[in-house]
């Protein structure tokens, strides 16, 4: 997973309206090895993964990460354990938001808003995920 990789794919959840299967599959791969099938622990059955073919004519599973909040909410555990997380609607808009802090020092915090909650939380796990690699590099 390259920080480039994480920076276009977060373009992507910013400008995206609604769920998508290509996002997800992009997601997916970024995310995970790429043997991994991604099922994650503890997710309710039937939600966040589903079979296809992948290009490489394998059949393989993709979250449904930018169309179910437990898929979401599970892979913020998944790849930030510990962390934080809050969403909501705000304003007269009611605007979606999200935001997900580290829980160790600096506590820094991860904003993003969106057409949904879901791709809220997406775009801060994004956000969060490219500030610590930067940090491991």
């Amino acid at each position: 997973m390259t920080s480039p990789d994480l920076h276009s794919l977060l373009d992507r959840v910013r400008e995206a309206t609604g769920p998508s299967r290509e996002l997800d599959e992009d997601i997916h791969a970024a995310l995970f090895a790429e043997h991994s099938f991604g099922q994650l622990k503890d997710a309710p059955q039937g939600v966040g993964c589903e079979m296809y073919t992948w290009n490489s004519g394998v059949q393989q599973s993709a979250l449904r990460v930018s169309s179910s909040l437990d898929a979401v909410v599970a892979l913020i555990e998944e790849k930030l354990p510990g962390w934080q997380r809050a969403s909501g609607t705000c304003g007269e808009q009611d605007m979606p938001w999200a935001c997900l802090t580290e829980p160790d020092e600096p506590y820094r915090d991860f904003a993003a808003d969106a057409p949904d909650e879901v791709l809220a939380l997406l775009a801060a796990l994004l956000q969060a995920l490219i500030e610590v690699h930067h940090d491991e590099a």
